[in-house]
């Protein structure tokens, strides 16, 4: 049979492990929103520049 002493060590390194595996979780949760976020900036770049260099060329064609 478990002491008191044992069972209140053994909730307390559950507690502890319990924390680090919400810490760890909060932290990929972060690391994906960042990455979506990342990826739709650059398509958003991208997708001016390209609206840009369309109208560069299409303006070029009328000047000319």
């Amino acid at each position: 049979m478990s002491t008191p002493a044992e069972i209140v060590s053994e909730v307390k390194t559950n507690l502890l492990y319990a924390s680090i595996s919400l810490k760890k979780e909060e932290n990929e949760r972060n690391q994906k929103e960042d990455s979506a976020r990342m990826l739709k900036a650059r398509r958003a770049i991208e997708a001016y520049l390209e609206e840009k260099r369309l109208h560069n060329a299409i303006a070029d064609g009328w000047d000319e």
